[in-house]
């Protein structure tokens, strides 16, 4: 059985895949299974799918607290630890929201060629001093499609 730190990364790994194929989630667990005969946690599941069924309003608060870039110019491994983290930290309600952050910076330094994790931690770091206040700026429509900020 993995701790909740292996499934997160386990998760991460997950929806970095669908970033890339759009594939749905049974889909993803499926292929994990037979290639890499993966044990999928209970807790990577729930966030794989918790993901998926959010990804519109996920991205719309990426691309409103992305402010330096436009979530279409963001690397995968940025883009899947800010989704992950996000999901979390609105729909977890076990968690401290500041592991989420903490474990999406760290998961960002191990999968990331460059040293995006700063940037995470400050779109998460402005996120959640919003969503703590009740000042979150609302989802923006087709946020991945729109024009270059």
């Amino acid at each position: 059985m993995l701790n909740r730190r292996a499934s997160r990364q386990q998760a991460f790994e997950f929806i970095f895949e669908k970033s890339f194929n759009g594939n749905e989630p049974e889909d993803i667990f499926r292929n994990a299974g037979e290639a890499r005969d993966a044990e999928i946690s209970d807790y990577a599941t729930k966030l794989l799918r918790g993901v998926s069924d959010h990804l519109g309003e996920i991205d719309g608060y990426i691309s409103a607290y992305s402010i330096k870039r436009n979530i279409r110019r963001l690397s995968k491994v940025v883009l899947a630890a800010l989704r992950l983290a996000i999901y979390e930290i609105i729909y977890i309600d076990d968690l401290d929201p500041t592991i989420s952050i903490n474990e999406a910076v760290e998961l960002t330094k191990k999968f990331s060629g460059s040293d995006e994790s700063g940037y995470v931690n400050g779109v998460l770091g402005g996120f959640l001093k919003a969503y703590k206040a009740g000042n979150i700026i609302p989802p923006q429509k087709d946020s991945a499609e729109g024009e270059d900020k």
